[in-house]
């Protein structure tokens, strides 16, 4: 009897053992994303304009034990993402947001968001093959790849302009160009939006609220470059040199232009009509951008 009594004890015990070793929740919580449109989609990257306020898609959570809400959810955006004291992401790049998950028995998994951060001026960015005419020099064709600046959105980066030798060395000059709409844009300067403010508030971008896809169609209706006056020392270190993209003379808007295919947004050419100052002669320059592609 003594002998069937520790039997069964010892199962007893030998079965709660075992019980407790196969239900020991050793699994971490699954996270699923949402997109902007408050969709569960399979990736969480992420692509938003420069100088809006990133707002977290969000991500669903989901675990084999614990219930949703007793699962904890952290990420690092606020150190990763640089932003000014109004919230405003503040330069292009492509950055890792990290998630962390705990369940409530403190299992836990990273995750991870890629966040692309664009200029709006993304639509521009190409090779072209451009076409120089100047008053002074002879015409000339070469290859330049147009940019967008890192931190002013609305502005495009000229890297090889008015490229020609100068005393036996070549020299060219990187100049910025911003769209321009003083139709229905703000048609005052910022120093940290350029001309992208809307007629009431010169600071507050127009496209704040925009989806970066909506941000570049948005784009695409821009035909004005406005191009202020700048001062270089020119790349073969030899003499001061002034640019400065011309106006009409009544309207006083500049000529500096984006064409596009009739009754579309596609981009057939980019014009720039500068005037270079170097050495006290003022050239007339006009330079034409056809998209390589």
């Amino acid at each position: 009897m003594k002998k069937l009594i520790l039997i069964s004890f010892v199962f007893v015990v030998l079965s709660c053992i075992i019980f407790t070793s196969c239900n020991e929740d050793t699994t971490p919580p699954k996270l699923y994303w949402y997109n902007s449109a408050g969709d569960i989609v399979k990736t969480g990257d992420t692509t938003v304009l420069l100088y809006t306020k990133y707002v977290d898609p969000g991500v669903y959570a989901e675990d084999n034990v614990s219930k949703e809400a007793d699962i904890t959810i952290v990420n690092d955006a606020a150190t990763v993402l640089s932003v000014t004291t109004d919230g405003y992401l503040r330069r292009t790049g492509d950055y890792v947001i990290t998630y962390t998950a705990e369940d409530a028995e403190g299992n836990k998994a990273e995750y991870f968001r890629n966040i692309y951060i664009r200029n709006i001026t993304e639509p521009f960015i190409k090779s072209y093959a451009t076409t120089r005419n100047t008053l002074h020099l002879a015409e000339t064709t070469y290859n330049s790849s147009v940019s967008a600046d890192n931190r002013i959105p609305g502005r495009l980066r000229f890297p090889k302009v008015y490229a020609h030798t100068w005393d036996g060395s070549k020299t060219y000059f990187r100049v910025n160009a911003d769209l321009f709409n003083p139709q229905n844009l703000s048609s005052s300067f910022s120093e940290t939006i350029s001309f992208m403010g809307t007629k009431s508030d010169k600071e507050t971008p127009f496209f704040k609220d925009l989806t970066y896809e909506q941000g570049v169609d948005t784009a695409l209706s821009f035909v004005m470059l406005k191009i202020d006056a700048q001062e270089y020392e020119d790349t073969a270190g030899v003499v001061s040199v002034y640019i400065q993209g011309v106006t009409d003379q009544v309207t006083d808007y500049p000529k500096s232009r984006i064409e596009y295919l009739s009754n579309s947004k596609t981009i057939t050419r980019i014009v720039l009509e500068l005037n270079v100052t170097k050495a006290g002669v003022v050239d007339k320059v006009t330079e034409v951008y056809i998209p390589n592609d």
